[in-house]
């Protein structure tokens, strides 16, 4: 869904998640790259896997952000006007 490179500003939830850094905005840093995760409770173990991505906000460099946490937090362009 997003693209190294694309800028994006934060919502309500996305202000107040990232307050202590003061921030409004970021860049998406990498390609989505797949990422797994174990659920070691079920037998046979389940594996999950979702999309990352590297952000970089306010000058800080957050790694493997699921793309379903950064749809939460993100301002949709489509709604602004």
């Amino acid at each position: 869904m997003f693209k190294k490179g694309d800028l994006f500003f934060l919502n309500k939830e996305g202000k107040i998640l990232f307050r202590q850094l003061q921030a409004e905005n970021g860049i998406i840093m990498s390609d989505s790259y797949l990422l797994f995760e174990y659920d070691f409770q079920d037998i046979p173990p389940q594996k999950m896997e979702y999309h990352g991505y590297d952000v970089l906000i306010k000058g800080r460099l957050f790694t493997e952000i699921p793309e379903k946490f950064l749809m939460r937090v993100i301002k949709n362009e489509e709604n602004t006007e």
